[in-house]
């Protein structure tokens, strides 16, 4: 599969496993956009090139976010391996968080494992992390208090701590995005 079919079918099926889901944000925008959002920033800002790359982030979110059992999730990882091959799917599996998991361990093992990711997987995390701070800052979910705003400002920032230099544009845009929510958020 050449590398714009490779992206294509990417966005295809990650299309149809978030069809239904929409951000947290207040404008309930669909669940998609974030995936190609990342995707785009790989590409269009950090001059990422690498099909692999770019599909896993395409689909960095179907294993955690779309299956509902551990038999759903065991026939969703086949599939992905059937369609995507060994490659793509070690990579996204690399940055799916265990979901059986609670949510405070899940984020304390982001931060603890970050540095031990494959470079790729680094890329693909500082990627998802911009977009979320983004998002926060332009379009916070309604149901957030400041407090939890600044705290998901408080561990991107340790997540990313333990990840920088894979990409030195990723980490200026991130300072960047960081820095904006900080002023916005009076943290």
């Amino acid at each position: 599969m050449d590398s714009i079919s490779l992206i294509l079918k990417a966005l295809e099926f990650a299309a149809g496993r978030h069809l239904t889901q929409h951000r947290k944000g207040a404008d309930r925008a669909p669940y998609i956009n974030h995936p190609i959002q990342v995707a785009s920033l790989l590409v269009n800002e950090a001059g990422e090139e690498d099909p692999v790359l770019i599909a896993a982030a395409i689909l960095h979110d179907v294993i955690e976010d779309t299956v509902d059992s551990e038999e759903e999730k065991k026939e969703l990882i086949n599939r992905l391996r059937e369609i995507f091959g060994e490659e793509v799917l070690s990579l996204t599996l690399e940055v799916t968080d265990d979901e059986s998991l609670e949510k405070k361990e899940r984020k304390r093992l982001q931060v603890v494992f970050a540095p031990s990711l494959s470079g790729r997987a680094q890329k693909l995390r500082i990627a998802d992390k911009i977009m979320n701070l983004h998002d926060i800052y332009s379009n916070p979910p309604e149901d957030w208090p400041l407090q939890r705003i600044i705290e998901y400002y408080d561990w991107a920032e340790n997540v990313v701590a333990g990840i920088r230099g894979v990409n030195t544009t990723l980490d200026e845009i991130f300072d960047e995005t960081l820095k904006a929510g900080r002023e916005k958020y009076h943290h």
